[in-house]
């Protein structure tokens, strides 16, 4: 028919060697297609590697290179089974770098298994401070063990500072409520951090014994357990406003101030406590000084001639116009 399609039309050997090169071409398309990888959009993560798995990362620990043996420590970190632990010991036990061996004693702390305690304790006594840090962060890491708290006790008689510190905010972050007497002892015998763990773990008369270190004490050391005090909510309103009303007479300094503003702040706006009501009425009152110099215990700034005399303790005192005068004595 003369309607057909030219592709048709066409007779003879022109015919055939048309169709091979059309056939040629196609197959060359699809090898092209097959082999060509999947174009992966700007800024898309790459595909994730596979984990190692127990077997593996227990080899790897063998490895001479430090990376891999890094990467076998981040492996054991995600399968955190008591099985892990005995790799990562015998791995310390074999003498390893520096480096492979705090990022080992870490791993204890993440995996989270009592099995490692025992080799954590041994630990608290190497030659490095900071292997002994890494030991009581990973100590602070297995509360629920009740051989913790007494090794973290030991470490508040650690020769060095930061090993000390962070054996006493260890004991406050597992709740040991116990250690509230090993704390005091060892905040007088200048472990600063003691008062934070206070705060979180005493009750109120530990708290007045910080308030009668205020003058002897940094404030900035004695405000971290303040912190925890205001917070609490086993202590009662009348003690926070007790605390408060105690840390304004013997330190009207701007650095209490800002403490108490940055307190205020983090109360829900339907709180109508009293010690929101005296912390805020604080704020105001407070003079200006420069920050950080406490005034004199128990004492206050005079007022303006004609102005009220101050009110009793917990209650709004009038002022005149000028700098105001601190409010609030000992309950």
């Amino acid at each position: 028919m003369e309607s057909q399609a030219p592709w048709r039309a066409s007779k003879g050997p022109g015919k055939v060697r048309w169709g091979a090169r059309v056939g040629f071409l196609c197959v060359a398309l699809h090898g092209a297609l097959a082999n060509a990888q999947p174009a992966v959009p700007p800024g898309a993560p790459a595909a994730p590697e596979r984990a190692l798995t127990l077997r593996e990362a227990t080899q790897q620990l063998r490895a001479s290179e430090p990376d891999a043996v890094l990467e076998a420590i981040e492996a054991m970190k995600a399968i955190r089974t008591p099985e892990v632990v005995p790799p990562l010991v015998e791995l310390l036990q074999r003498g390893v770098s520096d480096d492979i061996m705090d990022a080992t004693v870490r791993a204890f702390g993440v995996i989270g298994q009592p099995a490692a305690i025992d080799e954590l304790s041994s630990l608290l006594h190497h030659r490095r401070a900071p292997v002994r840090l890494a030991a009581v962060e990973s100590l602070g890491h297995l509360r629920q063990d009740p051989r913790v708290r007494p090794l973290l006790e030991s470490a508040l008689r650690d020769s060095d500072a930061t090993v000390r510190g962070q054996a006493a905010l260890s004991l406050g972050s597992i709740n040991a409520r116990a250690s509230v007497e090993i704390l005091q002892r060892a905040f007088e015998r200048n472990v600063p951090e003691a008062a934070a763990a206070l705060g979180l773990l005493g009750d109120f008369r530990v708290a007045e014994r910080l308030l009668e270190a205020v003058g002897r004490a940094p404030l900035s050391v004695l405000i971290t357990g303040f912190q925890g005090f205001l917070a609490r909510r086993d202590l009662t309103d009348e003690e926070k406003t007790n605390i408060i009303n105690r840390l304004v007479d013997r330190s009207p300094t701007r650095q209490v101030r800002a403490f108490l503003q940055e307190w205020l702040r983090g109360l829900p706006p339907a709180d109508r406590s009293r010690a929101r009501q005296r912390a805020e009425r604080a704020v105001r009152q407070i003079q200006d000084q420069a920050p950080g110099a406490p005034s004199a215990p128990g004492s206050a700034a005079p007022s303006a001639p004609g102005s009220a005399a101050p009110s009793a303790p917990g209650s709004a005192a009038p002022t005149a116009p000028g700098p105001a005068a601190p409010a609030g004595g000992a309950p």
